[in-house]
């Protein structure tokens, strides 16, 4: 039995095997003994988090789980057992999420050693997932596969969520989480102007390939864009410099002040130039000075979809969007029993709560995208599936105002039909509180969920809205700003609707949407 005074440091050394574990906490469980806030607090480092009744308290018979993707990728056989969780285990609900995960609902404590035993026979593992450590690392979904990409960053991922897992004495008490971005992708799809730590990849001087460092970026409440560093960095140094710098946070970190336990807050403590300062006096080298950003791709073109040839020989990758993330346990099934048809070699999560199927065969790649069409994940998405994000709402999190993921798959397909014919490129987010996990502040529009009065003064659903987020590197950068209009959750489809109908009725001069937004004045 674990006691209950073991420090997190020292529950987590003592948690190498989880089946037995948990199996002390199920005994707890059927003996009637409430699951204490030591016990809640240990599932997190297995990425689970206990569900919410309808009260808006913990439910802890039911959890949400969360399974650590390394490097994006699932293979054919833990895409089966992934399935097969979701459908004995989870009530058929899974979500992708924009960490590059997976998340299943309805888990409960008498199932997880089952689920642990699947999850070790392939691989798999939702060991610090979650709770005060690293994060899983954000890499670019077609990492090794994409032809134009800068470099293949799937082994510095790999080495260095290794190093933290070996080294979990060293790095399974943070302050609070830690998040890494490794990305040699050409279209900068790993978001590495909100990481903690992030590196970029471009081409230097001949050709030679180096990592652009930025430093301090994240969102919530305290959101921040990332400082550059001005220091680029060599591939053998990527692992180091990201230790050094979770040493750094782990050791001056605020401890006293969940709030301000963030890198950037560090950072902004103590400038700049001290992190970097203390950075290289751990390393004991000076990194390669570097006064310029790399050219960045724009957020709306970070995607993938469609058909595309990879750089392996007579093999193709294709990219299709979800609706919000939500994929019924079904259709994994079905994703699965597709991808096993056509023999491919896995399915690649984006952080953007869609996926890529990778290692087609080039005859099959049309046949394989119709079937996935079919089954309602389309290869050619519309702007408003494409990308829109939805958090997991006040379904399942103790946060949550509003409910958010069934409402968002409503309103994709409501705006779908009201406008079939628009093509701009744009991103929108619904979050279902503040704290804005489906990333809001760098959306075109973005929803904040809240509560309004409706006509007859009832306190309702209702969403704050705010207008013309971007993510286009430090430099050009902007969080979404606030219009001070609250709507109706069921008036959000309108609200849309309006904006695009008052858009193409006169755009302000403005050559695109996205700008449009950036301008025009709301009624409030």
């Amino acid at each position: 039995m674990i006691e209950k005074e073991l420090s997190p440091l020292e529950i987590l050394k003592a948690s190498r095997n989880p089946l037995r574990v948990i199996e002390d906490i199920y005994k707890e469980a059927v003996e009637g003994i409430p699951l204490t806030d030591d016990y809640i607090g240990l599932l997190k480092w297995y990425g689970m988090y206990p569900h919410i009744n309808s009260q808006g308290l913990e439910d802890k018979k039911y959890f949400m789980k969360r399974i650590k993707i390394i490097d994006a990728k699932i293979n054919l056989t833990q895409l089966e057992v992934l399935a097969q969780i979701g459908l004995k285990y989870a009530q058929g609900l899974v979500d992708i999420t924009n960490r590059q995960n997976i998340q299943f609902h309805y888990i409960e404590i008498k199932d997880m050693p089952a689920i642990f035993e699947l999850l070790q026979s392939v691989g798999l593992t939702s060991r610090m997932a979650s709770g005060d450590g690293p994060r899983p690392i954000m890499i670019s979904p077609v990492a090794g596969i994409d032809p134009q990409e800068i470099l293949d960053t799937s082994y510095l991922v790999k080495d260095l969520n290794s190093y933290f897992d070996k080294n979990d004495d060293r790095f399974c008490n943070f302050p609070r989480k830690y998040k890494v971005g490794i990305s040699g992708c050409e279209r900068h799809t790993a978001a590495h102007e909100i990481q903690d730590v992030a590196f970029t990849a471009f081409k230097y001087e001949n050709g030679e390939i180096l990592f652009d460092l930025t430093l301090g970026g994240g969102l919530s409440k305290s959101k921040q864009i990332a400082y550059r560093a001005s220091r680029y960095v060599k591939p053998e140094q990527v692992v180091e410099v990201a230790v050094v710098c979770a040493e750094i946070f782990r050791d001056y970190g605020n401890r006293g002040n969940r709030n301000k336990a963030r890198v950037r807050h560090l950072i902004n403590e103590w400038g700049l130039e001290k992190f970097v300062d203390e950075m290289e006096t751990r390393l004991g080298y000076k990194l390669l000075i570097g006064t310029i950003e790399p050219k960045i791709t724009p957020f709306e073109k970070r995607n993938h979809f469609g058909i595309h040839k990879a750089k392996q020989e007579g093999k193709s990758f294709i990219g299709f969007a979800t609706n919000s993330g939500r994929v019924a346990g079904e259709d994994f099934q079905k994703i699965s029993d597709i991808c096993k048809k056509y023999k491919v070699e896995g399915i690649s999560l984006t952080p953007t709560q869609n996926f890529i199927v990778y290692g087609v065969n080039d005859e099959d790649a049309q046949a394989l995208a119709d079937e996935f069409e079919a089954l309602g994940y389309p290869y050619k998405p519309t702007p408003f599936r494409a990308r829109l994000q939805s958090c997991t709402g006040k379904e399942f999190c103790k946060f949550g105002i509003t409910e958010t993921k069934e409402f968002a798959k409503v309103v994709v397909t409501q705006l779908e039909e009201k406008f079939p014919d628009f093509k701009e490129n744009i991103t929108m987010a619904i979050s279902g509180c503040g704290n804005a996990c489906s990333h809001p502040q760098i959306s075109d529009i973005g929803f904040v969920g809240t509560k309004v009065r409706d006509e007859e003064g009832n306190r309702v659903d209702g969403y704050d809205v705010i207008l013309g987020g971007q993510l286009h590197g430090v430099e050009g950068s902007r969080f979404a700003h606030k219009t001070d209009v609250k709507i109706q959750a069921d008036k959000l489809v309108n609200f849309v609707s309006e904006l695009i109908s008052s858009y193409e009725t006169d755009n302000l001069k403005q050559n695109t949407f996205k700008e449009y937004l950036n301008v025009v004045e709301l009624n409030k």
